[in-house]
């Protein structure tokens, strides 16, 4: 950084300096050198909490909101996934909010571990996104039926949280781009209503906004 290699150039011992001076020139060097590194690990801690759920370690709205349509405008084939748990608050009513929060930690970790490379997102509560943008797309036909079941699969796994053997599902809304012009919000809103509708029946894991 500037501030380093001006505080080298400041403090390098002059041809007729003492040795005490020297040394003293490079204790003042490694000063600002720690300085500098607490400063850029403070600015990195800031904004990893700004862009992710301080609970699962997710992104959060605001870094979809950001990153989103760099992921749109890259591929130009996206598929937004909205997911809300079903069966989670009988489970936090019954256990407490601290066996909630697992269930929700399990289900970050899961949703996570399926989509790999591509976004993973906590919207709020047990409200949870992802933004699939790679293994799905590669085919001349998009597999997002495939990838959509694998995530409603994983989620449906039973959990083994302080001593109870838990289990909850997914309803699960899909909106696709394939190289239509929209933004990622309004792929959220659609992938939203789908959701809402395949909560609505409950024989159907995932719905695709059409």
């Amino acid at each position: 950084m500037d501030i380093l290699s001006q505080a080298d150039r400041g403090t390098r011992t002059p041809p007729d300096g003492t040795q005490a001076e020297s040394t003293a020139a490079d204790a003042e060097l490694a000063r600002l050198r720690a300085q500098v590194a607490l400063l850029e690990a403070e600015r990195a801690a800031l904004w990893w909490d700004t862009n992710h759920d301080e609970l699962t370690g997710l992104a959060n709205r605001r870094h979809l909101n950001t990153v989103g349509p760099a992921l749109l405008g890259r591929t130009g084939r996206c598929a937004a996934v909205v997911l809300d748990l079903n069966g989670f608050k009988p489970i936090n009513d019954r256990y407490g909010h601290a066996v909630g929060d697992e269930v929700l930690c399990t289900v970050a970790a899961r949703l996570s571990r399926c989509v790999g490379d591509d976004l993973a997102v906590r919207l709020s509560g047990d409200e949870f996104a992802a933004i699939l943008t790679e293994s799905p797309l590669s085919g001349p036909v998009p597999q997002w039926s495939a990838a959509v079941d694998a995530i409603a699969a994983a989620i449906t796994e039973p959990m083994a949280i302080d001593g109870s053997r838990l289990t909850v599902t997914a309803s699960i809304g899909v909106a696709t781009a394939d190289n239509i012009p929209t933004t990622i919000a309004e792929l959220i809103r659609r992938a939203d209503l789908a959701m809402y509708r395949a909560k609505a029946n409950r024989y159907c894991s995932h719905v695709v906004w059409a």
